[in-house]
């Protein structure tokens, strides 16, 4: 299976490099003829679509190699693979849709799949996890489908400009809200971000595909797509939330021990990046990230889990330590795409986040973003460099209990192949990407900033952890409120939950069990025989009745658009 995606990841890289020389776009579109109606399915093909199905299948190659021998003790390991492949199904669908229908396909095949690899491992944190992870992004479906809603009463029902191209919508600003609220709640962008955290509770392999190019790209790539939608109003709320979302993601992400969430907060950062050059209009530069970004973050995900099986299956990094001995090759690997995170010169990520940085100090948002876009590039470093000194560097918290598994090809082999994958993916995309370099025009304090700012980062955090001054932190408040994520998980679940709860006791006391139940007793004993037939057709969900009901209203709505 591995072998038969990584062929087509190469058919469609090369269609996609083809594509880039013509400038073209390619629709196949098929008619599947019926009895009573005939209904097209449309196929977008351009570069965009074909260098990210590339990277999806590229990923979703070694993943399914990787799980090969990383779920081999489980007994349920073929339903895993099924569920993967169901998920790289989805995300496939969704990048060549051409219009908001086919795209409602594959965002809500996204949002099913992912809840069943969530609560994969059944506990009742996973089950937890799962549930707010399917009703985060239960309100991007609900918004997806009122924007259709709002087509179809715009569109008038004419199904060939709901493509992605059509420009007749991009004076609404209801429909460019909706979309982004959509692209919000996928990408996991404050206050929604709760979810991608706790996410942590599917499998290793599972969260290498969802965190680098499925679930959580979904959103920046249906922004890239609708760009022609965003409106002023639209870019203004999204830098905003876009700034904080990474802001808040690098702050949590110093405290944090949870080895796989200090990733998944750096994946929550990065989302945030993509948001806030698509929110300075920088639509080619963030995809151009996004591609970048995918590579080294599976990468990242895989060495996690080469280091979690090694030491006993614990994600705490208290317990690992100088494991660059027992574990050379992952450490240079996990290394490599740690320094592509951190945008370190002539790496992978430098290539997409040092433009954005320079685009960005070219723009006339104000000095205060341009502050808060280095505040954050420093905290990515931070907890990079943390996240790797407590890895392979700290002999304090190591365990003499190490399992070497680098002797396995089948774990080994993905990871090799996407290090060699990604430390090329920058260049290589940058030079297929732009046609033209781009000519930037700053200052020398500014166009040296970036740079500046990891320098400083590497030695602050190095001077941090070798005197401890990080751990002397732990019972401070501004730890305790990284711990919870500025308390959204509380505001998105148990807040909620708990307010919901005690009103509809309150509710259920008046009304079900109060005056309702009172007088529904009493009209019933006037006309007992025709009220209690029809109370009992709706307490046993007749389906003729609900059918009968649907096509009332369906009639109404068709009266009102005629």
């Amino acid at each position: 299976m591995s072998f038969f995606l990584a062929n087509f990841m190469l058919l469609t890289m090369m269609s996609g490099v083809y594509l880039a020389g013509l400038k073209s776009t390619i629709f196949i579109e098929w008619i599947l003829g019926g009895s009573f109606v005939n209904l097209s399915v449309t196929l977008l093909l351009d570069s965009m679509s074909c260098f990210f199905l590339a990277v999806v299948l590229c990923i979703s190659a070694n993943v399914v190699w990787y799980s090969k021998s990383y779920m081999s003790n489980d007994p349920d390991a073929n339903r895993f693979i099924l569920l993967v492949l169901g998920f790289v199904a989805s995300m496939v669908v969704l990048i060549v849709s051409p219009n908001i229908f086919s795209i409602l396909l594959g965002w809500d095949g996204l949002g099913l799949i992912s809840y069943c690899l969530v609560i994969y491992y059944p506990s009742k944190k996973s089950s937890s996890a799962g549930m707010i992870t399917v009703l985060s992004n239960r309100v991007g479906d609900v918004c997806i489908l009122l924007s259709i809603a709002w087509f179809m009463m715009v569109a008038d029902f004419n199904l060939n400009i709901w493509t992605l191209s059509s420009d007749m919508f991009s004076n609404c600003s209801l429909i460019s809200f909706l979309v982004m609220f959509a692209a919000m709640t996928k990408s996991a962008q404050i206050p929604f971000s709760a979810w991608l955290p706790a996410a942590m509770a599917a499998p290793t392999p599972v969260s290498a595909l969802v965190h680098s190019s499925t679930l959580v790209t979904a959103g920046v790539y249906l922004l890239i797509r609708f760009s022609y939608l965003m409106g002023y109003g639209c870019s203004m709320s999204l830098l905003f939330i876009s700034t904080m979302t990474m802001f808040m993601s690098g702050v949590v992400a110093i405290f944090e021990y949870d080895l796989k969430k200090v990733i998944a907060l750096s994946t929550l950062s990065q989302l945030g990046m993509m948001m806030f050059s698509i929110s300075l209009g920088l639509y080619e530069v963030a995809f151009f990230h996004l591609l970048s970004h995918a590579l080294f973050k599976a990468l990242l995900f895989l060495c996690a889990g080469i280091l979690i099986h090694g030491v006993g299956n614990t994600q705490d990094a208290r317990a690992f330590g100088g494991l660059v001995l027992s574990f050379p090759l992952v450490a240079v690997c996990m290394n490599l795409a740690n320094f592509s995170l951190c945008g370190i010169p002539f790496m992978a990520g430098f290539y997409s986040k040092d433009l954005i940085v320079e685009m960005a100090c070219q723009s006339s948002w104000g000095v205060f973003i341009l502050f808060m876009m280095f505040i954050c590039l420093g905290l990515t470093v931070l907890y990079s460099v943390r996240l790797a000194y407590l890895s392979f560097v700290n002999f304090k918290g190591g365990s003499g209990l190490v399992s070497v598994c680098e002797a396995d090809y089948t774990l080994s082999g993905p990871v090799v192949i996407l290090s060699l994958i990604s430390l090329i993916s920058g260049p290589s995309l940058s030079w297929l990407s732009f046609s033209f370099p781009s000519l930037i025009f700053l200052p020398v304090f500014l166009k040296w900033g970036a740079i500046f700012v990891i320098t400083v980062s590497l030695m602050l955090m190095f001077i941090l952890t070798r005197l401890s001054l990080i751990y002397s932190l732990k019972s401070s408040l501004l730890s305790k409120s990284s711990g919870l994520m500025w308390f959204l998980p509380w505001i998105s679940g148990t807040g909620v939950t708990l307010v919901g709860l005690s009103k509809t006791d309150t509710v259920l006391k008046i009304m079900d069990q109060g005056w309702l139940e009172y007088y529904s007793n009493i009209v019933t004993s006037v006309y007992p025989a025709s009220l209690n037939s029809f109370n009992l057709k709706f307490q046993h969900n007749a389906v003729k009745l609900h059918f009968m009901i649907f096509m009332v209203w369906l009639l109404l709505g068709f009266i009102y658009v005629i």
